[in-house]
């Protein structure tokens, strides 16, 4: 049976602090949430990152130190392939993107997170997407964190 192959998400040279210590752990948990929000009993078996992410940092300057940036938002955009398992539905093979939005990362008292899950779709299309989605999730006129 394949397993777990996270290396893409890892390989570029991409901050991803902002996803823990453990980035492909909290992609996978990600993934999990997704399928079981529509499936509750359903088993990831494995995922495999087929492309290096899109990724996508948002910041502003400190106001005490302008050489800092802090960082408010940040995406990505993963395409995979797993393998998931149901009571219903046995095993299937499952392509496509997903995609994770945080915003508020400079305070994480109100840190928002979002999740998408596009099956069939494409890595390109969801890169597209980022944009757009890094500022739906706190409202496009909040230009305070921006």
């Amino acid at each position: 049976m394949p397993q777990d192959d996270f290396g893409r998400l890892t390989d570029p040279d991409h901050w991803l602090g902002w996803l823990g210590d453990d980035p492909a752990g909290a992609v996978r948990k990600g993934i999990e949430e997704s399928l079981r929000a529509q499936v509750a009993d359903a088993v990831v078996e494995w995922v495999k990152i087929l492309e290096a992410p899109r990724f996508l940092t948002g910041g502003r300057r400190h106001a005490e130190d302008q050489q800092v940036m802090l960082v408010t938002r940040a995406a990505l955009a993963a395409s995979f392939a797993l393998s998931v398992r149901t009571a219903r539905h046995g095993r299937s093979i499952l392509l496509g993107v997903f995609s994770w939005v945080a915003v508020n990362l400079s305070s994480p008292e109100v840190r928002k997170d979002r999740h998408w899950f596009d099956l069939g779709a494409g890595l390109d299309w969801a890169g597209e997407r980022l944009e757009e989605r890094i500022y739906e999730i706190d409202g496009a006129e909040d230009t305070a964190e921006r």
